[in-house]
């Protein structure tokens, strides 16, 4: 009974089917990708928003099938469960999509810092003339690096690499786009986007008439600061432990549904 839920081997060839029909756009957007991390290298604010963004356009695009009748009659047809189908979807998007992003961006560096000291050090036009574009730098790996903590939006912890930041703001994105990419017909990234920032905005309202019903207006305003700073954290540690799940059930009912 087990099996007809749940296969490894179902799974196994998902993985194959995905791979071999994207094989040839896998190979350009990663190269494509390097290029990127070539000249970005160490300017982690970039490095970062592009990992998330990239990221949730790749996950709302993932299920474009079932919302064209041709190929979404030929996906549901796909001998393999929709919890199998999903786990696969969460896989690729999640884990395999940000391990090579790191992949990429450590071949983009490499490349970057070889070819930045070589401009560097040649001359020419054979009188001792360079380029002012290329300064010497050494091989630098601040992705890996630790960043001071701070109460913000990605920060939890202290004195952690900033790759782990990224990576738990990215678990949560991902969710949350590839619930778009099956629930929204057209345009899922740009509308995920916008039932982000709409849900935001209702939260930051809902929370702050909260806090001046609970705490009182005097106070709300005289210790604004620190009361947004302690909300903000503490939502998105809900956020991050609560929401991340929830998406992925979720999808898969959507996922569910929208075969029937």
């Amino acid at each position: 009974m087990k099996t007809n839920i749940f296969s490894f081997g179902r799974m196994g060839l998902l993985f194959q089917r995905y791979f071999i029909e994207r094989f040839r756009t896998e190979l350009i957007y990663w190269g494509i990708m390097a290029i990127v991390f070539m000249f970005l290298r160490n300017t982690i604010p970039a490095i970062n928003s592009l990992i998330l963004v990239a990221g949730a356009f790749y996950a709302a695009r993932f299920f474009w099938e079932i919302h064209h009748p041709s190929n979404g009659v030929a996906y549901f047809m796909i001998p393999a469960t929709q919890l199998e189908k999903l786990t696969v979807a969460i896989i690729i998007t999640t884990f395999y999509y940000f391990a090579m992003m790191i992949i990429v961006y450590a071949i983009g560096n490499l490349l970057g810092t070889f070819l930045n000291n070589m401009f560097a050090s040649m001359d020419f036009l054979g009188d001792g003339f360079k380029l002012n574009l290329f300064h010497h730098s050494s091989l630098q790996w601040k992705l890996f690096e630790e960043t001071g903590g701070s109460a913000n939006l990605l920060h939890f912890v202290n004195n952690m690499p900033s790759i782990v930041y990224v990576f738990r703001s990215f678990l949560l994105l991902q969710s949350l786009f590839l619930f778009g990419g099956i629930y929204f017909k057209k345009n899922q990234t740009m509308k995920t986007f916008a039932a982000i920032i709409l849900s935001f905005l209702l939260i930051g309202i809902f929370t702050g008439i909260e806090a001046i019903l609970i705490l009182g207006e005097a106070k709300v305003i005289s210790n604004g600061h620190e009361l947004w700073q302690g909300l903000l954290v503490n939502t998105v540690k809900i956020i991050y432990y609560l929401l991340i799940p929830f998406f992925w059930l979720v999808s898969y009912f959507r996922l569910t549904e929208k075969q029937v």
